[in-house]
């Protein structure tokens, strides 16, 4: 039986590499998690740049479970507004399931921050890694351009 730390700290690394290869930020794991109550994933202290800078307003809590239910999702979604909030960072949850692909759950104000507030789950919006990367480079990328200006 595999360790479930181990799994889990395997799972951070891998996710960490997916959002690595799609938006070129290294994201290492938060060694001081376990003591703090934080979330799993933060950015290189070596990272400089306004993508980075993205990153870091993040609070993101990684799963790998057999299987995921909604009821899992819930509850890890929960887990990561509740390590977000006394930190003022948004959160970010990702999760994978065996033989799945990598999932990625975000308020809609990731998306577009004129879209709501709430955090609660059915005001999120679920994609792939690259799909959450491609989010947080726009976003930054955008961040200047005024909507007329489009």
């Amino acid at each position: 039986m595999i360790n479930s730390r181990a799994k889990g700290s395997a799972a951070e690394r891998e996710f960490a590499g997916l959002v690595y290869d799609w938006s070129g930020v290294r994201l290492i794991r938060n060694l001081e998690q376990t003591r703090s109550g934080g979330h799993d994933l933060i950015v290189h202290p070596d990272e400089v740049g306004p993508v980075a800078d993205a990153f870091r307003a993040l609070a993101i809590e990684c799963k790998r479970y057999q299987s995921v239910t909604e009821a899992n999702i819930q509850k890890w979604w929960n887990q990561a507004i509740a390590q977000a909030k006394p930190a003022e960072l948004m959160p970010i949850l990702a999760y994978r399931a065996n033989r799945a692909p990598w999932r990625v759950v975000l308020p809609l104000r990731a998306v577009n921050q004129a879209l709501s507030h709430s955090q609660q789950l059915g005001y999120c919006v679920t994609l792939s890694p690259e799909g959450f990367c491609h989010v947080m480079t726009e976003a930054v990328l955008n961040q200047g351009v005024k909507s007329h200006d489009r």
